[in-house]
């Protein structure tokens, strides 16, 4: 069983199922998921292919690409930083797709209990060494995540934890399950690492955190604008990100936001709004490589600290960080993987990532209170006992 679930809009959840095909690709070969059988296959040989597919191009049949963030280190010419073990891609092509509304969930809540979780020292001697890269000037800012482990008490199929998830309010905007028959991917995300409509490409980088506890939105608001940290902090991923945009054609890409607020679950973000308008039509491939891994989830300059991520942070971050992509008809959305999950469903562990950005002006203490905020707003979404 394999099956994906999109958030459509407010009241509709875009459900696909009956893959055609489905592949994980890893930097040597890649796994029929349908058959069960791998074969030697580079993962050079999966880019090239993307390269045939068009921004404009009208697919077929609804395709969906899970790209994992090492897919991001092998791409930027990173390769010795990833485990050839590990999965870069997730390609799946469905034959049915539906658009329905939420169904009623079984499950009334997902009984997790935590496992491993970052300590404070842990998280203190990895923000100094970040601070150290900064001070030496390697870099301007780091996002440094983190991941935090929880099991179900019992074995969850994974349909009613899709039912349970899509059931919820207040999704983000890009929200998405897949269940590949042992993982599932479980992803409440608000953030957009591009879209493609009408020759323009879109994208929209969240940088800042403020926990809402109740509080005035106008009056949080306010404050947020006044922080100089935050100001700093998504003004250096949004020039970045504009940057990135401009290597898909000439330097025209243009701030549309800057400084919008943005709601989720007991948070308040701030984003901005990038575009450009494409003369020529572009590929996935082309796209991908401007683009990803997003700039909110690395830092600045991109390459240079996404080694630097790599030696700190000694994990794999995997689909946390990376990036879906949907494709259906002539629509193109891809999202960044933030607020999500990776389950395991017959180990019964689910691992979810979390941090944020840091800069000189960043303070250790606030950092880590913004990463457990960033976790207790997906736990209370799926309705965790204690949180």
């Amino acid at each position: 069983m394999i099956f994906s679930r999109f958030k459509w809009d407010s009241q509709t959840v875009l459900e696909l199922d009956r893959p055609l095909k489905a592949y994980i690709y890893f930097r040597n070969e890649r796994l029929n998921l349908l058959t069960g059988f791998p074969e030697s296959y580079p993962i050079s040989l999966f880019t090239k292919k993307l390269s045939d597919l068009k921004l404009k191009e009208r697919v077929k049949h609804p395709l969906v690409f899970h790209f994992y963030y090492e897919y991001g280190l092998v791409e930027q010419g990173l390769d010795y930083l990833v485990d050839n073990s590990k999965p870069l891609v997730v390609e799946l092509e469905y034959k049915n797709s539906k658009k329905t509304s939420a169904r009623k969930p079984k499950l009334a809540e997902l009984p997790l209990k935590t496992l491993e979780r970052p300590s404070w020292s842990e998280y203190k001697v990895a923000f100094g060494k970040v601070q150290e890269e900064l001070l030496n000037g390697n870099c301007y800012q780091v996002n440094l995540t983190f991941p935090f482990d929880f099991m179900s008490e019992e074995l969850l199929d994974p349909r009613d934890i899709s039912d349970f998830f899509f059931a919820q309010k207040n999704l983000g905007a890009y929200a998405h399950a897949t269940y590949l028959g042992d993982e599932m991917i479980l992803s409440n995300s608000p953030e957009c690492l591009f879209q493609y409509r009408d020759n323009e490409i879109f994208t929209m980088p969240i940088k800042g955190t403020m926990r809402r506890d109740g509080k005035s939105v106008k009056q949080l608001w306010q404050q947020m604008l006044a922080d100089k940290k935050e100001e700093g902090e998504l003004l250096m991923i949004t020039d970045l990100l504009k940057n990135d945009l401009n290597r898909l054609e000439s330097p025209t890409a243009k701030v549309i936001k800057l400084r919008a607020p943005l709601l989720v679950p007991g948070l308040l973000h701030q984003y901005s709004l990038i575009a450009v308008k494409l003369k020529e039509d572009i590929s996935l491939a082309k796209t991908m490589k401007s683009l990803f891994p997003g700039g909110s989830i690395t830092g600045a300059p991109k390459k240079r600290v996404m080694e630097i991520i790599g030696d700190i942070e000694r994990y794999q971050r995997g689909i946390y960080c990376g990036s879906t992509l949907l494709c259906v008809g002539n629509k193109k959305a891809a999202s960044i993987n933030i607020r999500t999950a990776s389950i395991n469903i017959e180990e019964r562990i689910w691992r979810y990532g979390a941090g944020g950005g840091i800069t000189l002006l960043s303070r250790p203490v606030d950092e880590f209170k913004e990463m457990e905020d960033k976790v207790s707003s997906f736990l209370k979404l799926l309705k965790i006992s204690g949180f």
